[in-house]
């Protein structure tokens, strides 16, 4: 990932009943990664393609739904955004899938003590 590329990437949980009070529960967390633990994500971001994102059916949960959202920027005028649930992570292009599997990866190593 070069200094001109960043991404943010947030995870949003929501129940049928918090969407139908209109409310989304943000679940959020910080960290430092070392560089062997970074370097995995840092690939799957530099062969990331946003032309591909626009996929109709990505963005429909279903009632019980994990939420996931990225905003990834490409230098200071470029931003792209994707939202897509679990239920239609099967539908993600390549790219995304491979930058979805790797961060799923590292944060369920952060959680239970692995390296």
């Amino acid at each position: 990932m070069s200094a001109k590329e960043t991404f943010r990437s947030t995870t949003k949980v929501a129940s049928s009943a918090h969407i139908s009070n209109g409310k989304i529960l943000k679940k959020a967390a910080s960290g430092t990664l070392k560089p062997g633990q970074l370097k995995p994500i840092s690939d799957a971001v530099t062969q990331l393609d946003p032309n591909g994102w626009n996929k109709p059916g990505l963005n429909v949960s279903a009632a019980d739904a994990f939420g996931y959202k990225l905003e990834f920027h490409r230098g200071k005028d470029q931003a792209f955004n994707v939202q897509w649930y679990d239920n239609t992570a099967d539908q993600l292009p390549d790219d995304l899938k491979k930058l979805s599997d790797v961060l799923l990866k590292r944060m369920s190593g952060s959680c239970d003590g692995t390296p």
